[in-house]
């Protein structure tokens, strides 16, 4: 990927290797200018070519300078137009000579990725893989299509569209009008099976953590399309898509190369991956080939006419230039929103500002809430049902063979160990014994059976997962296993992050997060846990809050942080200065800028502050947060000035501390005026922060010997006292065993840790305390 500077030439831009282009850059055509009426301030031809560019969207750029802006904007409400010029006339851009300028690094860019195309296709043909051209008749799919056609012969390849039953018709033309260029291409179309208005009844509104819709009517459809063209129910497909780097910090995250990211049988190949924007769209307008007309209207993107990632930029431009193709699911939002208790005057504000996108669970959908109730007593693990969708029996034998029956009562194998299950006459209740006998994928996997019963509307997302074509949709919906070809793999339980299904996932009240008392969140006057507020107690310790440095709600704040992280005494939590506490000692001798300063602060918070806990329960690692979103995502008790203030403080404590962007439970990215905080998790934890909260956790359970299933099950429980590594940090639970191996090895009078097939332990000292922890790193500083 090149950056780009501009030259004195109109509209031409120069690319560079020694420069980094900080936001996308798009065309601006005609259609774009009339419909924001420019014409009353500027003069332009009625022409195809470009007029000029667009940088960040919203940023109209002539030769480098900003000429006109777009602010704010929504589906209801068109963005505003700032302009910096008057008078400007605009004329075409020279396409030909941008390619002249650029031609060199252009071809380059070009041959790379073809030679890139050819080398995955020689690797992945060895293996015996189908290969796939996904087409979604956007500018990166186009651009895809055009270089793995000139790669690989017509035959060697499928194209296919994914038809998610949501996309514009400019898209649709799009897709109809690349079958005549590229007529030589085996062309396809992949189409889920339900409606996407049946399919947002049934699972309620997509949102931003709630992505429900891209597996249910892009991923699934694409992978039973291409079982369908082979005629191979476990086909591996090695598929080339359009994902860049540059379009978001998540992708960007994505290796150029994926094997079994998006199925067991699918590696996603990604040939411009590092292409830019100004790259794309030079390769598009010399090759002349074909462009989606939505482009020319302003967008950035094509895709969904409703999507819970757009912008209020496109949500604009689909409502304005398409009311008839948004209006069907645009009314399904705004039920959701009445359906919220939204007063009808501010129901277009609440939509415009994201409130329906931040959806997190079923609460306010007519079809939400838990239908599971589960109950362990006595060694017995229960399922009591409230409505059910799908037969126990009919589910269940994708866990294990059901060997006997005798009237209500099962014998089955899970695992390699035999159960018993009892189910009620009418289906409703499920009894599985013994409970102390399994472990803790038998539990999980139990549960996500239990989901199925209960929520499975027959998406078909799970007969996707299964690669041995056992799990089968029948024509009303109902799930049949096919239990000579199942090998209880339990892909099609795991894909969906152990709940077991996609429509519970929706749509359970507790989705995304734990249920817990939220009394006492805004202690904190909107103030953050600082580093320059850290600093300053470090300095002057408990005198520090009458040296008057900071205002008085600053200092009240502070004590409040300062003692949930137990730095300072809790009988000091009134007026007056307060005494630090042997914690504090150590951890001044560690100092403000060791980042285990940071983690045992934050473990503490987990313990004491109700904002942080929540945060580590209810914010799932590996998303984008907005301020907006974590006040929404706290629910509708206790009042939005509470809540706002409350979350202001856990911002100002993500963007202004370690913990933030070292530690990475919330990095800041800057987003105009505002922050959105990405939760990535501590990717290389200090393993004296790690053994710390595990001590802490002991303290806290009273369990200094327990296995991981035990940790795993009290994750999350708001009635277990303790909080765990993983959900502090937000480590990965699958590398947390080898966290633990290697703390170990290090510190073995610490801790010793045995793992074997089927048990595991986790045994600490007890003569050892939390704060004695911290002196293997005293030590190590010394």
């Amino acid at each position: 990927m090149y950056g780009y500077d501009w030259t004195d030439a109109y509209g031409l831009y120069k690319l560079d290797v020694g420069h980094k282009i900080e936001k996308e850059i798009r065309p601006v055509f005609k259609e774009e200018l009339d419909y924001f009426d420019f014409g009353k301030r500027w003069s332009y031809p009625d022409t195809d070519a470009p007029l000029l560019w667009a940088e960040g969207i919203r940023r109209y750029v002539l030769n480098g300078e900003c000429v006109a802006e777009a602010v704010g904007g929504g589906f209801y409400t068109k963005p505003a137009i700032k302009f910096h010029r008057d008078g400007l006339a605009l004329q075409p851009v020279d396409i030909d000579a941008l390619w002249g300028l650029n031609e060199r690094i252009m071809l380059g860019l070009e041959q790379k990725a073809i030679a890139f195309i050819r080398e995955t296709y020689d690797k992945y043909r060895a293996r015996g893989m189908e290969f796939v051209t996904a087409f979604s008749g956007g500018k990166d799919s186009l651009a895809l299509l055009d270089l793995v056609s000139k790669a690989l012969p017509p035959e060697s390849f499928y194209v296919v569209f994914n038809n998610t039953g949501m996309e514009l018709s400019c898209t649709l033309d799009a897709v109809e009008r690349a079958k005549e260029h590229w007529s030589s291409l085996r062309f396809y179309e992949a189409k889920s099976h339900l409606a996407p208005e049946d399919s947002w009844d049934a699972f309620g509104p997509p949102g931003r953590r709630m992505r429900w819709c891209c597996s249910v009517h892009k991923s699934t459809p694409t992978i039973l399309k291409l079982r369908e063209i082979t005629g191979d129910c476990n086909v591996k497909v090695a598929l080339f898509d359009g994902v860049r780097a540059e379009e978001s910090l998540q992708r960007a995250a994505y290796d150029i190369i994926s094997e079994g990211a998006k199925n067991i049988n699918q590696v996603n190949c990604r040939p411009l991956f590092y292409w830019n924007s100004a790259e794309l769209f030079l390769y598009l307008f010399h090759g002349r080939i074909l462009m989606n007309k939505a482009y020319r209207y302003g967008m950035n993107r094509v895709g969904c006419t409703i999507c819970p990632l757009s912008s209020g930029w496109r949500d604009n431009l689909c409502n304005g230039i398409f009311p008839d193709e948004i209006s069907s699911l645009l009314s399904l939002v705004e039920s959701y929103a009445d359906n919220v208790g939204i007063k009808q005057s501010e129901r277009t504000s609440y939509i415009e500002k994201n409130g329906w996108r931040t959806r997190m669970g079923g609460r306010s959908l007519p079809n939400g809430g838990n239908r599971v109730n589960e109950v362990i007593d006595e060694n017995h693990i229960r399922f009591d049902f409230s409505s059910a969708t799908q037969a126990w029996l009919s589910v269940s034998v994708m866990l294990g063979s059901i060997v006997e029956k005798n009237n209500n009562q099962y014998q089955q194998f899970i695992g390699g160990k035999e159960y018993t299950f009892t189910v009620s006459d009418d289906g409703l209740s499920v009894s599985c014994a013994p409970y102390s006998q399994m472990d803790r994928f038998v539990v999980s996997h139990l549960r996500g059976a239990a989901n199925k019963v209960a929520y499975c509307m027959g998406c078909k997302a799970c007969e996707a997962q299964c690669p041995a074509n056992a799990f089968v949709i029948d024509g009303n919906g109902k799930i049949f296993i096919r239990e000579d070809k199942c090998t209880h793999c339990s892909h099609c339980i795991e894909f969906t992050n152990g709940k077991g299904c996609l429509v519970a996932k929706s749509l359970k009240s507790s989705v995304g997060g734990i249920d817990m008392k939220l009394s006492g969140i805004d202690r904190y006057k909107t103030f953050g846990l600082r580093r320059e507020f850290l600093e300053h107690f470090f300095a002057y310790k408990s005198d520090c809050f009458t040296v008057g440095q900071l205002g008085n709600r600053q200092y009240d704040s502070l004590k409040a942080w300062l003692c949930e992280a137990e730095l300072l005494s809790a009988s000091n939590k009134g007026k007056g200065s307060g005494m630090p506490t042997p914690l504090f000692d150590k951890l001044e001798r560690l100092g403000v800028s060791n980042p285990l300063t940071w983690a045992v602060i934050w473990t503490n918070l987990a313990y004491n502050s109700v904002i942080v806990r929540w945060y580590m329960f209810n914010a799932p690692t590996g998303e984008v947060y907005e301020k907006n979103d974590m006040v929404f995502m706290l629910g509708d008790d206790g009042s939005q000035s509470t809540k706002q203030n409350a979350i202001a403080a856990l911002c100002e404590t993500l963007r202004h501390s370690p913990i933030g962007s070292v530690l990475k439970q919330g990095i800041p990215i800057s987003s105009g005026r505002s922050y959105k905080f990405a939760k990535t998790g501590w990717e290389t934890p200090d393993a004296v922060a790690i053994l710390y909260a595990l001590y802490r956790w002991a303290e806290a359970t009273g369990r200094y010997a327990f296995t991981l299933a035990q940790l795993d099950e009290a994750r999350g429980n708001p009635e277990v006292p303790g909080v765990d590594p993983v959900s502090i940090f937000g480590l990965q639970p699958e590398s947390f065993k080898d966290i633990l191996r290697d703390i170990a090895l290090r510190f073995d009078k610490h801790i010793r840790v045995s793992f074997a097939v089927d048990l595991d332990s986790v045994k600490l000292s007890p003569e050892i305390t939390s704060v004695d922890v911290l002196d293997l790193a005293i030590r190590q500083e010394a």
